[in-house]
This record gives C-alpha cells, sequence and structure tokens, in this order.
C-alpha cells in the first residue's frame, strides 16, 4: 500500500461546502462516496428547519471543482453521532474520485483526518493530521486521541484508516471541554436504510444505502489509472484476499438483488463462519457487502472463507438473478485457481449452502481457545525444500504417552510438547509429576486443564494441531473424542466444548520415532507432501509383508482391521518409514472382510486423491469429523477413521535433560 499515493487520492475526494452565493465561504467539509453523491455532517449547514431550507449550495475541491449540489438524504436530525450525516447531490455530472469506504464492523486504531479550514481573514485551505481512535461514544461515535486539533470547518471530512487503507468514518468535531475529537463510524451509513429523502429527492430509491453502496463498489471496479484506489491500496507479490479481491467482489454482490431480510444474510453468514457473532443492532449486517466484512478475522484463510461466502450467496441468489449470479460464480472460479491444489479441491467439495468446514475466531471458546479451524496452508504447497517447515503449518501440540515399564499397559507417563516453527522452536510445557502414572482412563481429564493453559497459549489465527504420541500397541486410542474440559458449561454447550476431533485437527505419532529422522522415513515423507498420495490397502497381517515392503514411496497404507488385531502391520509400516498411515479404530472381523471394508478403502483412497498432498489431510480428516457430529450420513464412514500424521520434520525430541518450565 502507498501511503503517499492514498494520501492524495483523499485529498481529491475531500470537498469544501459553502453557499451558492459565497463560493469563498466554508461551512464544513465533505467528501465522494459514489459518483455524484458527497457524504458530511448535517450540522455544518445552517439549517432554519429541515435541510429543504437550504436549496443550493456549492461543492469546491481538487482541480478547480466547483459545482452547485443541494441536499439529498438525512437521518433526521438529533444529537447522537449517527444523526448528523447528510448526503449532498451534485446537480451536474462532473469528473471525480471518490474514497473506498470500509466494510468491517470493528474500530480503526491508527487514523488520518481531512478536510479545509479557513485562516484568520484568509481563504479556504486544505487540511490533514493523524492520530489514533482511542475508544468508543456510543453505538456510533469513535473518540480521537488529541495528538492533532481539529480545525473548524474540518467537520464533515473522512477519516482514513491507515493500517487498511479505508475510509472508516466521518470527521464530526473537536470534543466541547474534552481532549482530542469526535467520529463517526462508517457503519453509521448502513441507517440510510431508512434515511429521510430532502423534498422530492428520490434518486437513491426506496433503499438509499443499498443503491449508494452499490453504486460506490461499481465505481471503484471500473477505477483505474490514477484514480484507482484500489491499485494504491496493492502491493506488488502480496498473497491472499487482496484489495482487488475484495472491490471485484463487492462489485459483483453490487449486481445481485438486496438479502430478503436481515435474519436471512445472517444466517448465511453464520454458516460460512461456522460461528454464531454477536449480531450487536450497531455493526449488524444488512447487505451482502455488509457480510464481507465479517470475514477479515481470518487472515490464514480469507480468500477460502470469502470464496465460499460468495458461493453461498450466489446460491441463495440463484433464481432471482441468474445472468448476475452466473457472472459471480465465474469469478469465483477463476479465483479459485489461485488457491493451493488441495484448497480449491475442498473449497469447491463443500455445497455452497453447506455449513463450512472451517472456523472463525471465536472469541469465548471455553477455556480461552479460539474456533478457527480454516485449513492450512502448508509447507508442501510452496517449500524448496520439504524438510524445511514453513510458518504456515501452524502451531503443534504434542501429548507424549510413555508406559510405566512395570504397567505397560496400564500406566502412562506423560509430557505435552509444542512447536511454533521447525525443530528448532520445540518447547517443554509440562508433565506429569506422578511417579506411578496415570491409567488411560484418567487421562482426559488429568490432560484437561494443561491442554487449555497451552492452547491457549498457541490458538491466535487457528487452532494448533493436536498430536498424541503413543506406542504402537496404543494406537487404538480416540484422543480425538477427548474434550476441552470434562464439565460442560450450559444445556447448550460451546461449539468448543465438542470433542476435539470436531473443532481441532488430531492425528497420532509414534512414539518409538525420536530424535533424528530416518533416511527412508524422510523420503517416504517427500514422497507423500510433495507428490499425490496413492491409496495402499492392507486387509490383513499376512499381506502386509509383501505390500507394505515393495510399495512405492508415495504409497499411504490404509488397514481396515483395528489396531488392537493389526498391531503387526503397523509396526512394519512405522519400520518401512511410513509417516502417514489411516486405519479404523472399531472395525469387527469375527467373519473377515465385509462390504464395510470395501467402502473404507475406497472411500479412503477418494480422500487421498481429492487431498492433493498428504499435508492436507489432518484437516481433511476433521472436517470429516465435524460432518459426523452434524449427522451427515455420507461421512459416516469416516467415524472412526484415524490418521498416523507422523512429520519427520519436526521429531518428537529425546527426553534425557528435566523439562523446563515455560
Amino acid at each position: 500500500m502507498t501511503a503517499a499515493k492514498l494520501d492524495a487520492l483523499v485529498v481529491r475526494a475531500t470537498v469544501r461546502i459553502g453557499p451558492d452565493d459565497e463560493p469563498g465561504t466554508l461551512w464544513g467539509s465533505g467528501f465522494f462516496v459514489a459518483p455524484g453523491w458527497v457524504l458530511t455532517c448535517r450540522h455544518i449547514l445552517p439549517l432554519r428547519d429541515a435541510p429543504e431550507s437550504i436549496g443550493s449550495l456549492r461543492v469546491q475541491g481538487h482541480d478547480g471543482l466547483d459545482v452547485r449540489a443541494r441536499p439529498a438524504y438525512w437521518l433526521g436530525g438529533g444529537t447522537d453521532p449517527e444523526q448528523d450525516l447528510v448526503l449532498i447531490r451534485l446537480t451536474e455530472t462532473v469528473p471525480h474520485a471518490c474514497v473506498r469506504l470500509t466494510d468491517r464492523y470493528d474500530p480503526p486504531l491508527s487514523v488520518a483526518a481531512y478536510g479545509w479550514r479557513t485562516p484568520a481573514g484568509g481563504v479556504p485551505q486544505r487540511w490533514s493530521g493523524q492520530t489514533e481512535c482511542n475508544g468508543k461514544d456510543g453505538g456510533y461515535g469513535l473518540t480521537l486521541a488529541p495528538l492533532v486539533e481539529i480545525p473548524h470547518g474540518a467537520s464533515g471530512g473522512p477519516l482514513l484508516d491507515r493500517e487498511r487503507g479505508l475510509v472508516a468514518g466521518v470527521v464530526k468535531a473537536r470534543r466541547a471541554q474534552k481532549d482530542g475529537g469526535l467520529a463517526v463510524a462508517a457503519t453509521a451509513l448502513r441507517g440510510f436504510r431508512r434515511a429521510v429523502p430532502v423534498g422530492e429527492e428520490r434518486g437513491l430509491g426506496d433503499d438509499p444505502y443499498a443503491a449508494l453502496i452499490r453504486a460506490h463498489d461499481t465505481w471503484h471496479r471500473r477505477a483505474t489509472g490514477a484514480t484507482s484506489w484500489v491499485k494504491a491500496q496493492s502491493v506488488a507479490g502480496a498473497r491472499g484476499w487482496g484489495p482487488r479481491d475484495s472491490a471485484d467482489a463487492s462489485a459483483l454482490l453490487a449486481g445481485l438483488p438486496e438479502p430478503r431480510s436481515s435474519a436471512e444474510l445472517q444466517g448465511l453468514i453464520e454458516r460460512v463462519l461456522g460461528d454464531e457473532p454477536l449480531w450487536e443492532e450497531e455493526v449488524a449486517p444488512r447487505d451482502w457487502r455488509d457480510g464481507h466484512g465479517w470475514l477479515y478475522d481470518h487472515p490464514e484463510g480469507a480468500d477460502l472463507v470469502a470464496l465460499h461466502y460468495l458461493r453461498a450467496v450466489a446460491q441463495v441468489c440463484g433464481t432471482r438473478a441468474p445472468d448476475a449470479v452466473a457472472e459471480l460464480e465465474e469469478w469465483v472460479e477463476r479465483r479459485a485457481e489461485d488457491l493451493p491444489g488441495h484448497l480449491r479441491a475442498l473449497l469447491m467439495g463443500v455445497a455452497a449452502g453447506a455449513p463450512a468446514p472451517w472456523r472463525s475466531t471465536d472469541a469465548d471458546a471455553g477455556a480461552g481457545v479460539r474456533t478457527d479451524d480454516r485449513p492450512m496452508n502448508h509447507a508442501a504447497d510452496d517449500a524448496d525444500d520439504a524438510d524445511q517447515v514453513d510458518d504456515s503449518d501452524g502451531p503443534v501440540v504434542a501429548v507424549e504417552l510413555e508406559p510405566d515399564l512395570f504397567r505397560p499397559h496400564d500406566r502412562f507417563h506423560w509430557r505435552i510438547w509444542t512447536w511454533t516453527g521447525g525443530p528448532e522452536t520445540v518447547r517443554a510445557e509440562d508433565e506429569g509429576s506422578d511417579g506411578e502414572g496415570a491409567s488411560l482412563a484418567d487421562l482426559p481429564s488429568i490432560l484437561s486443564e494443561p491442554l487449555a493453559r497451552t492452547f491457549r497459549r498457541l490458538d491466535s489465527g487457528r487452532r494448533a494441531r493436536l498430536e498424541l504420541a503413543v506406542p504402537v500397541e496404543q494406537f487404538g486410542v480416540d484422543a480425538h473424542l477427548w474434550r476441552p474440559g470434562p464439565v460442560v458449561r450450559s444445556l447448550r454447550p460451546h461449539p468448543a466444548e465438542r470433542p476435539f476431533g470436531v473443532h481441532r485437527q488430531v492425528v497420532v505419532r509414534c512414539l518409538k520415532r525420536r530424535g533424528e529422522p530416518m533416511a527412508v522415513w524422510r523420503e517416504r515423507w517427500r514422497a507423500v507432501a510433495e507428490g499425490e498420495p496413492k491409496a495402499l490397502p492392507v486387509p490383513s497381517d499376512a499381506y502386509a509383508g509383501q505390500a507394505l515392503d515393495s510399495a512405492p514411496p508415495g504409497a499411504v497404507p490404509v488397514l481396515c482391521r483395528p489396531p488392537a488385531e493389526s498391531t503387526g502391520p503397523l509396526s512394519r509400516a512405522v519400520a518401512g518409514g511410513y509417516g502417514v498411515i489411516l486405519w479404523n479404530l472399531h472395525a469387527e472381523h469375527a467373519h473377515g472382510c465385509d462390504t464395510r471394508c470395501a467402502e473404507l478403502h475406497d472411500r479412503t483412497a477418494e480422500l487421498l486423491s481429492s487431498a492433493g498432498r498428504a499435508t492436507a489431510l489432518p484437516e481433511r480428516l476433521r472436517a470429516l469429523r465435524e460432518r459426523v457430529s452434524q449427522a451427515d450420513p455420507d461421512a459416516d464412514w469416516a467415524e472412526h477413521l484415524a490418521l498416523l500424521y507422523d512429520d519427520p520434520r519436526r521429531p518428537i525430541p529425546h527426553c534425557d535433560d528435566l523439562l523446563e518450565s515455560p
């Protein structure tokens, strides 16, 4: 983002407003939000009564702009910040720049205010100043820190969010007998759905807000050259959901019919986020564009979530505007081609109207845990060296269960390790202090508090993955059914109180693989992480030897028998360097394999093929587990599916040294 370029664009879009018959008189400032439309504060107009009493006024600005205008819509007047807004309409068509309005609901931090002022005895001149937004005043008021003095005449000018490059509000005034100033949040514009037209004004139809914001978004998609706000925002080489994506998506949404109701829109957003936001009246979404503004809290996967949102909106509007919907869907398909293969497959494999297999940040997630379960952008997507862990792998919490020497099948000693990056970031978090160890039955309760504390520290943009490191003989432990706490908080448990396997990735590791990885382990890992993994059915112990020894590096063993019946094949697979293995935890084989085994092998083959790379499997399995929890019959086959995901790039360290407190 070029700050100087954005500053110049804001200046070009900021105007001064005064009486028609006195061009040198300054009432206040305003700014263009759409072609022919200026937003300002109502209080700058010297009203005797309603805005009709003003009649014609004059708008002046950059490059000799000097044009007549008239008040067009206002919010009825009052002392609250949101009631102090008015739209002014030019009476003739002239070229001009427009600011780009934020669609976010959260307030900015670092801001710049723009406007005009009249020095004592002088002519009007431009003014700007930088400060901070340090609080809220009511539903829409933004308080400004006293880092700059807002002069008389600047009221009505734009307030720029300097970090995001978007206009986040309207400068209102200095705060009488208080420090700093006051601005009106851009979300107050949503009140123009109920705007009062001035006189015979009907230019924005029955819903002035929707019409205005559609004109605004359409202009920004078409603007090119020096007046392109989006171009000034964009950073060369930036990835993810950028300003051009946002502008194009907003303009395409502008071509769709309005939501039938706020409830319809809010329900759709909840399904896409996989969360239930607290819809406060001030920030509740009113239009499709507002819904898009709720998706930015997915910094690791905003493009994935936004594209799913656009598909969901298209489905809702399909029969009402088929041509506009077709254009939107075509754009989504083209944009999805920029995603890594496994993420593109995940996106297009989710029904547009179905709950998404990822979650947004949850501010109240049980023990301080976040509910962000978006697919990870794994290192295999971009890394040139498979042994280098990319930060996009995300944080990992590993629970190590070491059998007690005297009761190896009954009691276990536990340790918790974490990684936030490569192997050098390994950290010992906690360990059990009971010299006799703990039983498997007691471990979920015992580990609840230390895991909650560890997740609380590591969960940020998404949930940390839980890896359970156990001997092969304990591969039947169902850690994905453990819960964040032993007791739920109400009869309607919070989403974060569901089993771990539903809301975070849960995989198994082999405890024997400590320290420096073997060469064969590294080789097989590269093959499944960089190429397309292939399912290798292992239906019985007798078949395992030949199958596992002769399989190519990209093979992924799939066992239809539970670990208690397949300890031999699992041990052989681990010894053979396989880092990714799938098996059924609870299959009965009293009379050998049956049709359920055949389905398991067929479905896992499809899963591996659609995943593209094995690094996508932890998230794909989590999404399947979530579908099982939602009673999706098409996911039932995966209810007891377990995954060995033993990454040699982050091996379990030796524990000869004493653990250090974090």
